[in-house]
């Protein structure tokens, strides 16, 4: 039986994630289907679709695309949790200029003695709040799309990946 190459292996995971069987697949690429059983069961691949589309999506970002290289992938992992990090530091750095808007508002608002700077200081307060809620719009969908606040399921990782998340890595 002849090795395969990474790129077959990927080929054969990618058709397997879409619903393709291991028979299926043996024939096809001329290998025994218990030797894909046993790649798909260590590597954690899965008949849901949904995951192998992330998994692309996300390589195809980040600019990574699957090997054995393992330094590549580790670069790959730091530029993705710096590109990630930079758009959180982001996100603390602007909520202090909302918070200075609505601390003006509400002094100007307590110290006016007139109806009508009351009112200015009024508008000032509303244009506080238009501009939070804007920020926190334009974040909420940021974080969705860096994928921010995915939630893990820790009962799917592998050994390997809750290893990863214990040394304070990334799991890929």
């Amino acid at each position: 039986m002849a090795r395969l190459t990474p790129e077959q292996w990927n080929d054969i995971r990618a058709k397997f994630e879409v619903g393709a069987s291991a028979r299926e697949l043996s024939a096809i690429f001329g290998i025994s289907h218990t030797a894909i059983n046993k790649k798909a069961e260590k590597e954690g691949w899965t008949r849901s679709i949904e995951p192998a589309i992330r998994r692309k999506v996300s390589e195809k970002v980040s600019g990574y695309v699957s090997s054995d290289n393992l330094s590549k992938r580790a670069e790959a992992i730091d530029a993705e949790a710096e590109r990630r990090a930079a758009v959180i530091e982001r996100h603390r750095e602007e909520w202090p200029t909302v918070r200075e808007m609505v601390e003006a508002g509400c002094k100007t608002h307590s110290e006016a003695s007139s109806l009508e700077e009351k009112r200015i200081a009024f508008e000032d307060l509303k244009a506080a709040k238009i501009a939070s809620e804007t920020l926190k719009i334009i974040q909420d969908g940021e974080r969705k799309a860096w994928n921010l606040d995915q939630i893990v399921d820790v009962t799917t990782l592998t050994d390997e990946q809750l290893a990863a998340i214990a040394k304070g890595r990334m799991p890929v």
